[in-house]
């Protein structure tokens, strides 16, 4: 789906603003866990900066 946000997405940002989606459930992943533990990291961080920011 297209993105509907007004601004540009975050890395790991799904179609929906403020959803973010890591390891298995992103489309194009590895389906490694120590892949999804780092998305896993990564996302939690920009959650942090997305709620901090909105």
């Amino acid at each position: 789906s297209a993105w509907h946000g007004d601004y540009e997405p975050e890395v790991l940002e799904t179609s929906m603003p403020g959803v973010f989606a890591a390891g298995d459930v992103r489309a194009g992943s590895t389906k490694q866990v120590a892949s999804a533990a780092g998305e896993g990291a990564t996302a939690a961080i920009l959650i942090r900066e997305y709620l901090n920011s909105h």
